[in-house]
């Protein structure tokens, strides 16, 4: 066709709209094309491109062979998102780095949080284009939905249009995730008569108006057959328009249109001569007849078919013999060009089908692809149904079933995976691969709460079988502490199998360099340790943790997630022990590294660690920017309707440490009622026993006796769940929080009797319950004969606190004595209340500054609170830690978009910031603050880490 645009000026404004709004209001936008074939879809949403030239572009486009290939149609947007300065590097790694068929499969999220970060990375709105929409393979759409989900809550603006056939495909457009207020449908019906008139005029100058107006009703106002008329003199059969074209074909130019049929994807002139074995003149010829005859178009150095009818009436009429061996060709040099590129290798099984060929071998080659997570599970349904043709007869068959099994399990296809699992152990004899079938097995029913029963009994009969592999049987004993402490609720048992596993792990491997054990050693090491470190957590053994996080960390060399999962266990012994600065650390590097290396699971599992340790360590402004990061990727996710992020045994949720946070920093009663809420997601009793006791807390901390009615119903629940959980360690937790309550609530018995629950627990427990068990002591002993005492060890738990710089726990200890000193000592406790709300203020605990404020005022005192900076104090002494970081950098010239990307942090969080930076130093602009800055430090001492 010709340059020019004719007609759909109607529908282009429409589209120019929905850019402008979504730049105007900084949120994507979206519109849904929708269309016969032929009535010019891909025609309008290439000249819309066209016009928004100067626009960042993202594009996807589907082809109907590459429907079952993951990520096939959004090739164009990936290589675009991985040139955005910096953080393009991350998606890059993820989607072309290194990697080996043993180390851990490439997970489709990983690829979807790097590009997401990557979209934030540009600058400006973005126009996001899909077209063929119907033929878009599911991960791709999977990727769109994540994007424009995450640019919906990050106030990024993003116009995203896609173009489709009217068959339900618009049901599947990420756009409709938005809203029926946000998305925009255009059914593109026949050209008016004028615009019909007007693009023949275009096509075929020659021909007059009274012929076109004919063309334009024979073509019932298709821009496709307007074209075919236009061109071909009257015929208004694509058929015979193809024969007329075909007979003038020479023999080469009518092989390469039937081989670029059945590819059904553009080619560059290179693989074309490779595929057909011509020379680059030969190839070249063929290709420039077929764009004079107008069945081909050459873009951007690739050749495809003019369009999807064309390409579907050719192959139609291919010989059923030639179709075949086009497709075998076609095969043949896919594989040989794939690698453990799973894309090219799942392309290339699709046209070896077509071809009638075998395919066992190459659907074992594709499930052994380190990609093979991209799958999906459309993918492992297809694989499966080739497995299932092929039985159990031969080896190969046998590692196929093998392959399939695997990959549903790293799918989370639980139900698919434990029923793959052990139809795979009744068709094999070898005992090792036996008890790996009925481990895998057992770990699947572990995860289906239908069937978690019977993941204890499948686990036996994994160790029944003494597997001679020494990998296998360390991982089955570790899998075996987990579940008796998970499922069957044995907690000492648990530990004896733990330890058992740790001490065989070591007499395996302990005497190797960790860097030279394999991924299956290393990962059986570590789970062997993990479970040992669990165990250690629950019966507070402080020599354990300590000796298994150090044993741990030289262990995970080598390993990304083994050396999170480090960090995180050195983060808690070193809790442990008081060391808080220590324990702030290692979880802020596991936060950090799971976040630089795109590890979502375990950014979601850092996030907890880390915001508790904020939390406790008094930093509850940057407590709340980790908890939001880790929500908004829950979100992302799962797209609101999943608790992702629960904890495992000894591990908080990010959902438990965000009402810690909440209670503090919010309404503490819509904290509660929030809480009561999330206790109904915690099917186990395990992590419920976590949250009724913080209810319990709080309760009688913010709500005193009027709310003792709700308070006793959390305790009684709390106590079932505690007796159902079996764990000492919360247990114990649990009767702290109701010795804390009941002394708040003057039920001193009770109180003393939950303080002696606690005494008789055994060994030492750690630092931090310590002084905690001496805070609830004292408020029990206040009432009681000996008040100055009582005090002299509320005195003394604050002191200890302030040394260690437990900051969440110190503000409450402040408190506590100064409402212990009113009857005494009104000078002093107005003292004290006034030193907790200015404590509070500082670390943003909102909760704890207002009861400090009321406490005042009950004394008659005028209540403190933080004004303009005095004479000689510099603005900048009124930001918090993290605002003093933000303003450095951007005094050093960075964006808030750069600012987002060095500190891991959502745009909208900084936008946040940045707006109560400029508030709190008086200052106009970014200019304004960047020169405060420089005059108050050189800007060589900028970011801190």
């Amino acid at each position: 066709m010709a340059a020019a645009f004719v007609g759909r000026e109607a529908e282009l404004a429409i589209l120019d709209d929905i850019y402008l709004r979504a730049k105007r209001e900084e949120r994507p936008a979206a519109a849904l094309i929708t269309g016969l074939p032929g009535s010019g879809k891909t025609r309008l949403l290439a000249e819309f491109r066209r016009r928004q030239g100067a626009s960042r572009q993202l594009n996807v486009g589907g082809y109907q062979t590459g429907a079952q290939v993951p990520l096939a149609a959004a090739g164009d947007l990936l290589r675009t998102l991985v040139k955005v300065p910096g953080v393009g590097r991350k998606l890059e790694e993820a989607l072309f780095g290194a990697t080996t068929s043993d180390e851990r499969p490439l997970e489709p999220l990983r690829i979807f949080e790097a590009a997401h970060r990557a979209l934030l990375g540009l600058e400006g709105t973005v126009l996001l284009c899909v077209d063929d929409l119907q033929w878009v393979d599911v991960l791709s759409l999977a990727l769109c939905s994540y994007l424009v989900r995450s640019a919906d809550a990050e106030g990024k603006g993003v116009a995203a249009i896609a173009a489709t056939r009217p068959a339900g495909a618009g049901a599947a457009w990420p756009g409709s995730i938005l809203g029926p207020d946000r998305i925009t449908t255009l059914d593109l019906g026949p050209l008016e008569r004028d615009e019909g008139v007007r693009l023949v005029s275009h096509l075929a100058p020659q021909v007059n108006r009274e012929r076109a107006a004919e063309l334009w009703t024979l073509a019932e106002g298709s821009p496709f057959w307007l074209g075919i008329l236009a061109r071909s003199g009257g015929e208004r059969d694509l058929a015979d328009y193809l024969l007329a074209r075909e007979r003038g074909l020479t023999r080469d130019s009518s092989r390469l249109l039937a081989l670029l049929a059945v590819a059904a994807r553009p080619l560059a002139p290179p693989e074309l001569d490779a595929l057909l074995t011509w020379d680059e003149t030969r190839t070249e010829r063929a290709v420039a007849e077929l764009e004079r005859s107008g069945l081909v178009v050459v873009e951007a150095s690739a050749v495809r078919i003019g369009h999807d009818l064309i390409r579907s009436s050719v192959a139609a009429q291919l010989p059923p013999l030639q179709r075949r061996e086009l497709h075998g060709l076609f095969a043949g040099w896919l594989e040989r060009q794939a690698g453990d590129d799973v894309q090219l290798l799942l392309e290339a099984l699709v046209h070896r089908q077509e071809a009638g060929l075998e395919v066992g071998n190459l659907a074992l080659r594709v499930l052994q692809s380190p990609r093979r997570r991209l799958l999906g599970v459309d993918g492992l349904r297809n694989l499966s149904r080739i497995a299932e043709k092929r039985g159990f007869s031969e080896p190969r068959d046998v590692a196929l079933h093998e392959r399939i099994a695997v990959l549903a399990s790293e799918l989370a296809e639980h139900p698919t995976a434990m029923e793959r699992w052990m139809e795979l152990a009744a068709n094999v004899s070898d005992p090792s691969l036996k008890a790996r079938c009925f481990l895998e097995a057992s770990r699947a029913a572990s995860r289906i709460v239908q069937r978690r029963d019977e993941a204890l009994s499948l686990l036996a009969r994994a160790r029944s079988l003494a597997p001679s592999d020494p990998v296998l049987a360390v991982e089955i004993e570790a899998d075996h502490a987990n579940l008796i402490r998970s499922v069957a609720h044995r907690m000492e048992d648990g530990r004896q199998v733990a330890e058992q596993a740790a001490v065989a792990a070591r007499r395996l491997w302990a005497s190797r360099d960790p860097t030279q054990l394999s991924s299956p050693e290393r990962n059986a090491y570590v789970a062997a340790l993990q479970a040992a470190f669990d165990s250690a957590v629950i019966e507070e053994d402080a020599s354990d943790l300590l000796r298994i996080s150090e044993e741990m960390t030289e262990v995970a060399r080598g390993s990304e997630e083994a050396t999170v999962a480090a960090a995180l266990n050195m983060s808690r012994a070193m809790w442990f022990f008081g060391r808080a600065a220590e324990a702030l650390d290692h979880a802020r590097r596991a936060w950090l590294q799971s976040h630089d290396r795109v590890l979502r699971g375990f950014v979601l599992e850092a996030g907890a660690a880390f915001a508790s340790r904020l939390t406790e360590t008094g930093a509850f402004d940057e407590a709340d920017e980790v908890i939001s990061e880790c929500i908004e990727l829950e979100r992302r996710i799962g797209g609101g309707a999943e608790r992702l992020a629960t904890g495992r045994v000894a591990v908080r949720s990010i959902h438990d440490v965000r009402h810690q946070v909440w209670l503090s920093r919010g309404d503490w009663r819509d904290a509660i009622a929030s809480l009561e809420r999330e206790v109904m997601f915690q099917p186990d009793p395990h992590y419920r026993v976590q949250l009724r006791g913080m209810l319990d807390l709080w309760l009688a901390r913010c709500g005193g006796g009027a709310l003792s009615g709700a308070l006793d119903q959390h305790v009684a629940a709390g106590r079932t769940d505690a007796a159902a959980a079996g764990c000492r360690r919360c247990t114990r937790e649990l009767a702290l929080r109701l010795a804390e309550a009941f002394a708040r609530l003057g039920r001193l018995e009770e109180a003393r009797e939950e303080l002696q629950r606690w005494d008789e627990g055994g060994r030492p427990a750690e630092l931090s319950d310590q002084l905690w068990r001496r805070h609830a002591g004292a408020l029990a002993a206040i009432p009681g004969p000996d008040p100055a005492s009582a005090i002299a060890e509320l005195e003394a738990v604050l002191a200890e606190r302030s040394r260690l710089g437990m900051i969440g726990g110190l503000l409450w200890a402040r408190l506590d004595l100064a409402g212990a000193l009113v009857k005494t000592n009104t000078t002093r406790a107005a003292s004290e209340y006034r030193q907790a709300g200015i404590e509070a203020g500082i670390a943003g605990a909102a909760t704890e500054e207002q009861l400090a404020e009321l406490g005042l005022r009950r004394l008659g005192v005028r209540t403190w609170r933080r004004g303009r900076a005095s004479r000689g104090e510099s603005p900048l002494e009124r930001l918090s830690e993290r605002e003093r970081q933000i303003a450095t950098l951007i005094a050093a010239g960075n964006s808030n978009p750069e600012i987002a990307n060095t500190l891991f942090l959502s745009r909208k969080t900084i936008e946040r910031h940045v707006s109560n930076i400029l508030a709190r130093t008086n200052t106009r602009n970014r200019t304004d603050l960047a020169r405060l800055v420089s005059k108050a430090q050189p800007l060589a001492e900028a970011v801190e880490k």
